[in-house]
């Protein structure tokens, strides 16, 4: 249980994060101490379904997007799991990524 409230913990810390919000803001947005939310994102106490809601609203998100990490793998699985679907494509599609992924790279 305990891995699974520092996944969530470091999910919500992420989230927070790529919004630019404070711990604080979070907190006061979720309508909870900055203390609570600071152990929510340690992992050291279980989150009620009530945190996670308020949490998800103040992030402007679902209870369901907070939960969702299949995206958040390591570099290697990730890559093997995007080399996957290319073959699933239509090959216009796959010049768009092509293209994507060189903008990304900077190439």
């Amino acid at each position: 249980m305990a891995s699974i409230n520092k996944n969530l913990g470091q999910r919500i810390r992420s989230l927070r994060m790529s919004r630019d919000l404070s711990q604080d803001s979070l907190a006061e947005r979720a309508g909870m101490s900055m203390k609570h939310l600071g152990k929510i994102e340690r992992g050291t106490v279980n989150a009620s379904i009530q945190c996670l809601d308020d949490i998800a609203k103040a992030l402007d998100m679902t209870v369901r997007e907070i939960l969702e990490v299949e995206h958040e793998q390591s570099r290697e699985a990730l890559l093997v799991e995007l080399i996957a679907y290319l073959p699933r494509l239509s090959l216009k599609d796959m010049q768009t990524i092509y293209r994507l992924v060189r903008i990304l790279a900077g190439d």
